[in-house]
């Protein structure tokens, strides 16, 4: 029987691993998907956060569907509309097909990874759980390891398509294992006849609109914006409407009341943090690194899987303090390590090599996988079985949630902020009386063609440092998030049987 809950888990993570290396894959060739969907760099976010916003709509909804369909079913339905959004995405010819391919990735994608964490705390014992956890963390965040590198490497060497059709024959595989061994639950048909179609309204409208604001706020100059200015109040208004209803219900689709636990609440602020910190530098070196060097897509990949490398490499080992000497101390560690490596990050140069991206990245790997894993052992350990469903899809709701935000707001400031440093530093200039278009610079008697060449020269270097500047203010700001943790890790509810001392 133990043997079967391995076999079952095992099937259960490789479909989430499946879903999760096609968020990180298309990162290291951002500048090549530009160009071939003839898409601009503010548009170019979405091909990575359409997936993760169809994620977010599907998240919360994963617990209900597991108890009406049965966990088998609902990894079936849900692996079988991944690999068919796959092969949307490896034949789309345009940015709107890839758009809608990916969001369709995202969407069947969403419910595999509750699903996953939510059979560690079913099938296995609680002393059993970080060990588990563990093995989880590991090959999970192998897709931050291997997504881009893989990513790279099908985009030089093959066809930048191959990056949503190599999944294929995996997934069909995984089909055929999910379909003879999965049986964690039966099916609850009743519930049906339950169904909060008006909770399940309120909270899509609420999402969308949210997302559409954070998405388009800062290009559409926010509420001088007649849309982004309906778009929040649509938010405000079916966020208290949902609110209301799943309080007032007697069955609601989303039982709200699981933030009353402590435990819960402080994990996904724990959560929060973990997916700025991670979220934010997968979406923004490749970027970064691609308008800095003219790196190819490979090389870009090599850099950010060393933050993946070291989760994995991090994982035994958080699993083993985890059990030893609690979950207090693996958030501790956590936040100081992620908070190193984002600082060393915030200090880079115009002037600096890849190799200087590589030690801060190892660290906030590190750090991100003790975060990680504690920040969910906080909010599950304590949970009560029928509702771990719930309390997972919450859960991994806040993660993609903030995911999918934190990479908008990036995005959107990295280009702004880019902007107003570039002009702060031919203000500068002049101020110094190096006005290069005026008689000074023409006292040289430099050539027409020199002149240009040295105007472009000097336009490149200075757009590109306030690029530097932007990239490394974003990071700093995100090197102060992890207090919040830190601090809050002392407030929880301790329970020496399950380790959360």
């Amino acid at each position: 029987m133990y043997q079967k809950n391995i076999i079952i888990f095992m099937v259960l993570l490789l479909g989430f691993v499946l879903n999760m290396v096609s968020v990180q894959i298309v990162g290291s060739s951002f500048k090549y998907l530009q160009a071939e969907l003839n898409a601009s760099v503010d548009q170019i976010s979405y091909v990575m956060s359409a997936s993760l916003i169809a994620e977010v709509i599907i998240i919360p909804f994963s617990g209900w569907l597991a108890r009406l369909l049965s966990a088998r079913y609902l990894f079936l339905i849900s692996l079988g509309g991944f690999l068919l959004a796959s092969l949307g995405c490896g034949f789309s010819n345009n940015f709107f097909s890839m758009i809608i391919f990916r969001g369709l990735q995202g969407f069947f994608g969403g419910a595999m990874l509750p699903l996953m964490v939510t059979s560690i705390y079913s099938l296995f014992k609680p002393k059993d759980v970080p060990f588990i956890l563990s093995i989880a963390a590991t090959l999970g965040v192998s897709s931050v390891a291997l997504g881009p590198v893989l990513g790279g490497f099908l985009t030089e060497y093959i066809n930048w398509r191959w990056m949503f059709l190599y999944n294929i024959p995996i997934g069909i595989l995984i089909f055929a294992l999910g379909y003879v061994f999965i049986d964690l639950t039966k099916k609850e048909k009743q519930l049906l006849k339950k169904i909060d179609y008006q909770g399940i309204i309120y909270l899509a409208i609420s999402l969308i609109s949210l997302l559409l604001f954070i998405e388009e706020g800062e290009r559409r100059d926010w509420f001088d914006s007649k849309l982004i200015f309906l778009s929040f109040c649509s938010f405000l208004i079916f966020t208290s409407a949902f609110i209301l209803r799943e309080l007032s219900i007697k069955y609601p689709i989303i039982n709200l009341e699981i933030f009353y636990d402590k435990n819960f609440t402080i994990g996904c602020i724990g959560v929060i943090v973990f997916a700025i910190t991670l979220y934010v530098p997968i979406f923004l070196i490749p970027i970064f690194l691609g308008a800095m060097r003219l790196i190819d897509p490979l090389d870009i990949g090599l850099v950010i899987s060393c933050m993946g490398i070291a989760m994995m490499l991090a994982g035994p080992l958080v699993g083993r303090i985890l059990k030893m000497y609690g979950v207090k101390l693996v958030v501790i560690i956590g936040c100081c390590i992620t908070g190193m490596g984002t600082y060393l990050q915030s200090n880079l140069t115009s002037e600096f090599i890849i190799n200087n991206l590589f030690l801060s990245q190892v660290l906030k790997g590190v750090g991100t996988q003790f975060l990680w894993m504690g920040s969910q052992y906080v909010s599950l350990a304590n949970i009560r079985s029928k509702e771990i469903n719930n309390a997972s899809a919450m859960f991994n709701l806040i993660l993609r949630l903030v995911a999918a935000i934190s990479i908008a707001l990036s995005s959107n400031y990295l280009t702004k902020w880019k902007t107003e440093f570039f002009s702060q530093i031919l203000e500068n200039y002049d101020n110094k009386n190096y006005n290069l278009f005026g008689n000074q610079f023409n006292s040289f008697n430099f050539s027409e063609g020199e002149f240009n060449k040295y105007s472009e020269f000097f336009f490149y270097t200075s757009e590109r440092e306030g690029l530097v500047m932007a990239f490394n203010k974003i990071s700093f700001l995100s090197t102060w998030t992890v207090i919040i943790p830190l601090i809050l890790i002392f407030c929880i509810k301790t329970r020496k049987s399950t380790y959360l001392f």
